[in-house]
């Protein structure tokens, strides 16, 4: 019944690992500083990837981390912009290198469409990573300005404190912007119990339909934007210049960069919006429950393009690209990872439970039949329990979870298929 037990409860207090997100200010010797780095950076991965691929295709030879380290400690002593790049962002473009080498043969290993690493554009490659934070950047007591090795001490926008000991640091630009990314741990904060447990089903007209009767709204922050969104899209493709191929030829075209900065920046606001709704309806979510339960869903599938391919065309792909489109839009698993991230830090407890004809099945009795769903109500055919159909859905999902729980505690114990207050 329960695919994933996420026990986060009292009795497992720990620190937690996050990501704390802070803003930088550069000025303008610093950022072209940055730039130079994230180029170096760039230009050796690309160098790194062209020696393993020509060993191997030529020589059949299989150029290892361990022999382009010592390669990379002897073209700095040689070449004068490597050697001005802090080595540990060195280091780590070397282990991305090996990530991305260890993925593709996994994929082949799996029969999977393998992808070999492609060579970084400027355009892919934004950002620079220190393997160990907290001994490469150093923050001030105040936390207004952080020391980066090459480029002096930059000023940052004060938030949430860093904790004094941190891992790794990346520094990333997007959309013209710099941002220092640290991996550091904090310690568990538990709420007071409230002696709740409550089932949530999502869904794309309502976001969030609780156990207890609560109905959360879809901001669809996408669909209220998607106006401002084709009309930026409309005037970047008019700024661009196709050959016959159909590829953009002018992309260096300074009209066409601000089209399409104008375009990414509305698509970050859209994110952004999405991500901040997200945080509140989590939040309100974890406060008023002890134990939360979730259904288990595979979203990659529910989202999978129907457009099928020449030999064998889909059916309504456009209606289940609107249907994508919204599923997407309503951000399933972004709540999702805030409502555990939320729980661990409270020391909730979160369950995720088979999803499966939890829309057919009636809360009080347990009869399945597709014939008791009516659009958004639910009528049970065999003891005419009636309510909002999301909502029985989450008592439901709340059942599932109670089982899953008491066979945790006690396997030879079981529980009848009635909810406790299925009528509320």
């Amino acid at each position: 019944m329960c695919d994933t037990l996420l026990a986060l409860g009292h009795a497992m207090l720990h620190d937690m690992k996050r990501i704390e997100r802070v803003r930088l200010y550069p000025t303008a010797r610093q950022d072209e500083a940055l730039r130079l780095m994230l180029d170096v950076t760039r230009q050796l991965y690309n160098a790194l990837l062209q020696e393993r691929r020509d060993a191997y295709r030529y020589n059949r030879v299989t150029v290892t981390t361990r022999m382009q380290y010592g390669e990379l400690t002897a073209l700095r002593s040689e070449d004068a912009r490597l050697k001005a790049v802090y080595r540990e962002c060195e280091d780590a473009v070397l282990h991305r290198l090996d990530l991305a080498m260890q993925a593709f043969f996994q994929r082949l290993r799996r029969g999977e469409v393998p992808g070999y690493p492609r060579f970084k554009s400027w355009q892919r490659w934004e950002q620079l990573e220190f393997p160990h934070g907290d001994r490469a950047l150093r923050l001030d007591e105040y936390q207004r300005r952080v020391r980066v090795p090459g480029v002096g001490a930059v000023l940052l926008r004060k938030g949430r404190r860093v904790p004094a000991s941190y891992g790794r640091v990346w520094l990333v630009r997007k959309l013209g912007r710099w941002y220092a990314c640290f991996e550091c741990e904090r310690a568990m904060q538990p709420l007071p119990s409230t002696g709740h447990t409550v089932g949530i089903d999502r869904g794309v007209h309502v976001l969030a339909a609780l156990s207890d009767g609560r109905l959360i709204g879809n901001a669809a922050v996408g669909e209220r934007r998607r106006a401002a969104t084709k009309r930026l899209q409309r005037e970047l493709e008019a700024m661009t210049v196709r050959d016959s191929a159909g590829h953009a030829i002018n992309r260096k075209d300074p009209r066409r960069q601000r089209a399409q900065l104008r375009l990414a920046r509305s698509k970050a606001r859209e994110a952004n919006a999405r991500r901040d709704y997200a945080h509140k309806v989590s939040r309100q979510i974890v406060d008023g429950a002890d134990v939360i339960a979730l259904e288990k869903l595979a979203l990659r599938a529910m989202t999978r393009s129907a457009k099928g391919s020449v030999e064998h065309p889909g059916r309504n792909v456009a209606a289940k690209a609107g249907l994508n489109r919204r599923l997407l839009d309503s951000g399933f698993g972004l709540l999702r990872q805030m409502i555990v991230a939320k729980a661990e830090e409270a020391a909730r407890t979160v369950v995720e439970v088979d999803a499966r004809f939890s829309s057919q099945t009636c809360s009080r009795c347990g009869h399945v039949a597709r014939e008791s769903r009516r659009r958004r109500r639910f009528g049970c055919v065999s003891c005419g329990f009636a309510n909002h159909a999301d909502v029985n859905a989450a008592l439901v999902i709340r059942w599932r979870a109670q089982l899953a729980l008491q066979s945790e505690l006690d396997p030879a114990e079981d529980a009848g298929p009635c909810s406790q207050d299925a009528a509320a």
